[in-house]
């Protein structure tokens, strides 16, 4: 029976932490989009990048609950790192579900305005000519291909993931020795 509760104890935190992850990078950076739109630089994608590591902390956290409540303070190497790769897999399925309500609501607002900012760049560091022309049509290929939702959906999957997890194998190397960080 133990055993039972210890499985759904692992389900629900990688869900809980999972998704409240992904909810959190996706939100946050739909709010930049509404709030400055596509005016954003390398800072702002800096930005973008702590904040997503920030909030993957939350993977951390939640093997350590885990490890610590559900466990009795000892996890094995293989479970963390299923439970974070869990975790990660489920902010990501977050981060897709709501970019797609995103898309949804805006079409094809962000992709256009995306693309357009990136062939304004690349004109103001000097790109012209047949150069130039060939990065215009890589774009308009681009935006084709984002408009299918087969495309746009695994890209956006490993916008998240991949990161997450990263953050899951140091949290599984970190957590699976008892004496790291140990509930007192």
């Amino acid at each position: 029976m133990s055993n039972t509760k210890r499985a759904l104890g692992f389900w629900k935190t990688a869900f809980f932490y999972g998704f409240a992850t992904g909810l959190l990078i996706i939100c946050s950076m739909v709010g930049s989009f509404i709030a400055f739109g596509m005016q954003s630089g390398a800072s702002s994608m800096a930005v973008g990048f702590l904040l997503m590591f920030l909030y993957m902390s939350l993977i951390f956290f939640g093997i350590k609950r885990f490890r610590n409540i559900d466990q009795g303070g000892v996890i094995a190497f293989s479970k963390a790192l299923l439970l974070g790769a869990s975790m990660a897999f489920f902010s990501a399925l977050a981060y897709v579900l709501v970019w797609e309500i995103y898309i949804a609501y805006t079409g094809d607002t962000f992709i256009i305005g995306y693309t357009d900012m990136l062939l304004e760049k690349a004109k103001a560091k000097g790109m012209s000519g047949a150069e130039l022309s060939d990065y215009t049509s890589k774009m308009k290929d681009y935006v084709t291909n984002y408009e299918r939702t087969s495309y746009r959906m695994p890209m956006t999957f490993l916008e998240n993931f991949p990161m997450g997890f990263i953050v899951a194998l140091i949290s599984a190397l970190s957590l699976h020795n008892p004496k790291f960080w140990a509930r007192k």
